[in-house]
């Protein structure tokens, strides 16, 4: 059972790519018909203007009232001996009589004489709105007989006469042939560059996979270099806290030193005030001195027995001289 759902798959797969070739096909037939039928069109017009097709566009206003410009006539073949007085004729202007009287190549005009030369019938015309052509017309010119015409159908025709049509024409067909091929010719376009520049295509991706490798590893290496940035800016914060609780403790020392600087100055200055003081007490003591009784020698000194009253005398004197001091 699985082998035969594979075998329809298959089938199925094979009917769809069959039928989009086809539609492929077909797309570029109807695309070729479309572009044959526009340049066919466009062969018609110019022949037309040429005289070549059964039918014509009117140039001038030489035939009006009987026709008018930018109509469209349509010619029927007649035989030159059917050709009478009257008839309105349409016939091919020689090259040199175009040349030299400025005569477009087909020339609609009444028939205003008939006669017969030794080279066969010939025919002298004139247009209805304008006189008689100075020259005859031959039967091997004769395009044949106006039968009918339609109006303002001529135009487009003229326009194509122009070199302005023909300028216009030939951008429009190309424009068209772009436009209704352009997914072919992008296809062969790819084909072609893949072909010529298949080469610097793929030096082009081996130097760009290359480069991607580089650029791979340039961030890797940015990645590393920006974690060792992150560890070290983790280290300074780090230090500089370190540095903020010394320098807490190196500010508490300037300060105690600063303190003890003050009370060092504070007491120098009293023990300048005892050494001043010291020194205002001494010249006291020098003028003292002088005025005290002259010391006994103790060479000199009469020694009395205990009990006596001078030598109870003795001590007193002393007490005097310690206390003038």
């Amino acid at each position: 059972m699985r082998q035969v759902l594979i075998l329809i798959l298959t089938i199925l797969s094979n009917m769809r790519q069959a039928l989009m070739l086809i539609l492929t096909k077909l797309g570029r037939f109807k695309r070729a018909l479309t572009l044959v039928f526009i340049v066919a069109v466009c062969l018609v017009g110019f022949m037309a203007v040429r005289g070549v097709m059964p039918f014509m566009p009117v140039f001038g206003n030489s035939m009006e009232p009987e026709l008018h410009a930018g109509n469209l006539i349509l010619i029927e073949e007649k035989a030159a001996a059917d050709v009478k007085v009257g008839d309105i004729i349409v016939y091919n202007v020689p090259s040199a009589i175009q040349d030299y009287y400025n005569y477009p190549p087909v020339v609609a005009h009444r028939v205003i004489e008939v006669r017969d030369t030794e080279f066969g019938i010939a025919w002298r015309t004139k247009g209805d709105n304008t006189g008689e052509d100075p020259f005859t017309v031959r039967t091997n010119d004769l395009r044949g007989t106006v039968s009918d015409q339609i109006p303002f159908l001529g135009f487009p025709f003229l326009f194509l006469q122009s070199q302005q049509g023909l300028i216009f024409v030939m951008i429009a067909l190309s424009l068209l042939a772009l436009y209704l091929y352009a997914n072919d010719l992008g296809r062969g376009g790819q084909k072609v560059h893949r072909g010529i520049f298949a080469p610097v295509i793929e030096e082009s991706q081996r130097g760009s996979e290359v480069l991607a490798q580089k650029i791979g590893t340039t961030e890797k290496g940015m990645d590393h270099t920006q974690q060792a940035l992150n560890s070290f800016a983790t280290a300074i914060a780090e230090y500089a806290e370190h540095l903020k609780s010394h320098t807490s403790a190196i500010q508490s020392l300037s300060e105690a030193s600063q303190e003890l600087r003050k009370g060092a100055t504070e007491q120098n200055k009293v023990l300048e005030h005892i050494v001043e003081a010291l020194e205002q007490r001494r010249p006291l003591r020098e003028e003292v001195t002088p005025t005290a009784e002259p010391a006994v020698p103790e060479a000199e000194k009469v020694k009395f027995p205990p009990g006596c009253v001078r030598s109870r005398q003795q001590p007193i004197a002393r007490r005097e001289i310690f206390r003038a001091g």
